[in-house]
């Protein structure tokens, strides 16, 4: 087995050490499975690496130019392109943490075999490839549409960001669940795609809870996403719109799909078949 270029990496055999050195060990363990993983998915041809960027961007630019040539400039009173735009970027973060988190195990099976690593590490490196891929796909975008004055920036930053932590809380929680889940039953990967294409009516994604009626928003609120969306659109719009989200709710419900997983990755060693 080799060792890692580093050798303060890999600490004597029954050597103690300090929670800020593990912390530190953690950082550069999943920052070399980072590496690897941008190496593995896009090789070092054409742009490379810069696909983790350039992917979502193109996702991102397509659907949302789609949106605002087919709808009109605004609905509710809201500019179309800014919409869809914050609307469609953190629901790309979730669906592409999902998908990749699918099977994570076993692809990268052999590389158990490291002392150091460990099954949330290998899930850690693609949930932040995702992350950082879709945040900056949506800032790349937002300039390129501010130079046509289809975006303006968000009136309220705090808001704005803290709708986006609770989305990527959320995007890690569901990763970590379908990761395990997958290994331990064959069905999951089949369903992830579906569960993919079932949350763009639900996740609030395409509509303000404030647009539907009174009984429908008890229910709309059910989902985590939803008050994630209503804090980035009021951290966006302002006072413009009225905006419904409970924060209490959505921590605890992020919270409990977060422990969930993470008791689920107790166990998920044992279905993975490490060759």
């Amino acid at each position: 087995m080799a060792h890692p270029a580093n050798p303060s990496a890999d600490p004597a055999p029954g050597k103690e050490i300090s929670f800020i050195e593990s912390l530190r060990l953690r950082f550069v363990v999943v920052g070399a499975l980072m590496l690897r993983e941008l190496h593995t998915r896009y090789g070092r041809e054409n742009i490379g690496f810069l696909w983790i960027i350039g992917e979502p961007l193109l996702f991102c630019l397509g659907v949302t130019a789609f949106w605002s040539a087919v709808r009109p400039s605004y609905e509710h009173g809201i500019p179309v392109p800014s919409f869809v735009l914050t609307g469609y970027a953190p629901l790309m973060l979730w669906r592409h943490a999902v998908t990749r988190s699918v099977l994570c195990f076993t692809a990268n099976a052999s590389l158990l075999y490291h002392k150091q690593l460990g099954v949330l590490d290998l899930l850690a490196a693609r949930i932040v490839l995702e992350t950082v891929g879709s945040i900056v796909a949506f800032v790349v975008v937002a300039l390129l549409f501010s130079v046509f004055d289809a975006y303006t920036p968000p009136k309220d930053f705090g808001l704005f960001y803290l709708g986006w932590f609770y989305m990527i809380l959320f995007s890690a929680g569901c990763a970590i669940v379908f990761a395990c889940a997958s290994e331990m039953a064959d069905w999951v990967e089949k369903i992830t795609t579906v569960t993919g294409y079932l949350m763009i009516p639900v996740s609030g994604f395409a509509f303000m809870v404030d647009w539907l009626p009174p009984r429908a928003r008890v229910y709309a609120l059910y989902m985590p996403s939803v008050h994630a969306y209503e804090m980035i659109r009021g951290g966006q719009y302002g006072s413009s719109v009225v905006i419904h989200y409970d924060l209490a709710y959505v921590s605890f419900t992020c919270a409990a799909i977060g422990v969930i997983g993470l008791i689920m990755t107790r166990s998920v060693r044992k279905y993975i078949q490490v060759e």
